[in-house]
């Protein structure tokens, strides 16, 4: 029955965050959740005890992809260059796609009336930049960058990363800017954080 058990949990996840991007957070119920899986609530309880704990769920799930196929590759070894920009590249494709912008809407719309706006940052990016800062460590650790606040830095690369498209497209101020945009960016970024940080 474990598959079973598990197939479900994840037809749960997949229908609710379809449902939070439609109607937001606020508007999305479980008793909606369970009409479009043809169930009951109390089956979605006994995976999920509110809704609260479904949404950072369903954010976690995308964390764990962005996770594996980015933050859990930096390697200090490789080139700092061609490794960040990997990297960078990556990373904006998945902030810029329309589901993490939309539940990014949705947990900024929340954040002053719930809990959700907080479990989202610490269940997916506070972990995923908690990483980073490790790889930046190691790489100040070989003399590759100058020796500071690992997390600071982390904290300038992530700015970088996302100051020339990702405010404006999460506004509706621009359309979503296309591959070529992306790396251009990303390798712009990279570019000004290794001159920033380059060892003394």
């Amino acid at each position: 029955m474990k598959v079973k058990t598990t197939a479900r949990r994840q037809a749960i996840l997949d229908a609710a965050s379809a449902l939070f991007q439609e109607v937001g957070f606020a508007a999305a119920s479980m008793s909606e959740l369970a009409n479009r899986l043809g169930g009951s609530k109390a089956t979605l309880y006994s995976y999920f005890r509110s809704k609260e704990e479904l949404f950072v769920a369903v954010m976690a799930e995308a964390g764990a992809e962005m996770k594996k196929g980015s933050f859990e590759s930096l390697d200090p070894d490789r080139d700092p260059r061609e490794t960040l920009v990997s990297f960078g590249r990556i990373y904006l494709r998945f902030i810029l796609s329309p589901w993490a912008i939309a539940i990014r809407r949705v947990a900024v719309a929340e954040a002053a009336r719930s809990d959700v706006g907080r479990l989202l940052y610490e269940n997916g990016p506070k972990v995923g930049w908690s990483l980073f800062a490790g790889y930046l460590t190691r790489l100040m650790d070989r003399g590759r960058l100058r020796r500071v606040d690992p997390d600071r830095a982390a904290a300038h690369f992530r700015a970088l990363m996302e100051a020339e498209h990702v405010d404006m497209f999460l506004l509706n101020a621009r359309e979503k800017p296309d591959d070529a945009a992306i790396d251009s960016a990303a390798d712009a970024a990279v570019d000004l954080f290794l001159r920033g940080y380059a060892p003394d």
